[in-house]
């Protein structure tokens, strides 16, 4: 069985700015690395296989800080293409607060409600900035899962055999939106950044033990 610690890198600059972070760079703040280095200090005597961050600093960063606090050594760091974030194509660095009059303009009030109101709201995000980008260059939610899905099962495939603990450092909206498509309950405003959850892989399957908590809390 592989046990995957799933984490969303620490706080940016341009999630403190409270602006759009899709593919574009963009370094951990003092408090970011304070979160990265506490989830390591809660995750300190699990000993991880490998490590697995996207190929965007801020992961990168992110996991070297909770490997920094692990007792059973520093396995090797290896980066994946295919866990980085969504692209929000020409949103990139947008304002959240200036989205707002373009997803009224575009979408309406009800599509906008309607969406947050839905069980997989995740989902239904990732098509609305779809749908206001106009040209389609935004991937959808299916094909979103698909490439984090597929990353996973090829990781697995590596320690085929082995009862072991890797680590994946990503993005908020991918590994959302994938713990959404295995029925998990998602927070509204995604998972929390340095927070883990863990998903068991068996048999070709996936399995929730928790979503978006610090390893004290797990029951």
């Amino acid at each position: 069985m592989i046990h995957f610690y799933l984490v969303r890198h620490g706080q940016t600059k341009l999630n403190r700015s409270r602006r759009l972070q899709g593919t574009t760079n963009s370094p951990l703040t003092k408090k970011g690395i304070r979160m990265a280095k506490r989830l390591g200090k809660e995750l300190e005597n699990i000993r991880f296989r490998a490590v697995y961050t996207s190929d965007l600093k801020r992961t990168q960063e992110t996991a070297r800080y909770i490997l920094d606090e692990n007792k059973c050594g520093h396995p090797r760091i290896y980066c994946d293409p295919d866990l980085r974030e969504l692209s929000f194509g020409k949103f990139e660095e947008a304002k959240n607060l200036k989205m707002i009059p373009t997803a009224l303009r575009t979408l309406g009030i009800r599509q906008i409600v309607r969406a947050f109101a839905n069980e997989e709201h995740v989902s239904e995000l990732t098509e609305l900035f779809r749908t206001m980008d106009g040209e389609e260059e935004i991937e959808t939610s299916v094909h979103l899962e698909q490439r984090f899905t597929r990353a996973l099962k090829t990781i697995a495939c590596e320690y085929e055999g082995e009862d072991c603990n890797i680590l994946i450092v990503t993005h908020g909206l991918i590994l959302s939106n994938f713990l959404e498509a295995l029925n998990g309950d998602v927070p509204l405003f995604l998972v929390d950044n340095s927070r883990a959850s863990r998903v068991d892989y068996e048999n070709s399957e996936f399995k929730i033990i928790y979503i978006n908590q610090l390893k004290q809390e797990e029951n």
